[in-house]
């Protein structure tokens, strides 16, 4: 996730760094992502060579390989060198797909479908793997609202006013493009 949000900041200082420093940081990105995909792709091979590893991790394999075909579509945007939307979008994948191989219980067989067709059973969940990330693995567990006295973390000053509108206009008019 560290390397995502490295992304959203190459491409929010794009316009106040010059052209050369961009790529820089953009080819150190890149070549992170590349790693990152090759290493995944190690873990996969490791996988598939245990014992009966094709037959208990076929979904696992599956969800890692997806991972990878995301990490390589985001290595290719980089390496144009672009940080935006599609960028992101791609790392995204990438994360969410290694999220949901982390929660996975294994032994998911390799492909096929199920008869009888899909639907949601016990333990699975139409929720995001990013938005549960961090959370508990108990099944029965309700996921549900609830209130927070404070926040941890850093706080700093608050923007002055003017600037806050600013900002707005100028996303909504970026938003309105």
């Amino acid at each position: 996730m560290d390397l995502r949000e490295v992304t959203r900041e190459a491409q929010q200082a794009r316009k106040a760094i010059d052209a050369e420093e961009y790529a820089d940081r953009v080819d150190n990105l890149a070549a992170e992502q590349e790693d990152l995909a090759w290493r995944i792709d190690e873990v996969r091979e490791q996988i598939a060579e245990l014992p009966e590893g094709r037959a208990q991790f076929g979904k696992e394999l599956k969800m890692l390989a997806d991972a990878g075909s995301a990490m390589e579509d985001a290595h290719d945007w980089l390496e144009e060198p672009e940080t935006g939307p599609v960028t992101i979008a791609a790392e995204t994948e990438a994360i969410e797909h290694l999220l949901a191989t982390k929660r996975s219980k294994g032994g998911g067989g390799g492909g096929g479908g199920s008869p009888g067709g899909g639907g949601l059973r016990k333990g699975q969940t139409n929720i995001s793997a990013l938005a549960m990330a961090g959370r508990a693995e108990n099944p029965d567990a309700e996921i549900g609202d609830r209130e927070v006295a404070a926040a941890a973390g850093r706080t700093g000053p608050k923007q002055p006013a003017e600037l806050r509108k600013a900002m707005d206009r100028y996303f909504e008019k970026l938003n309105a493009q």
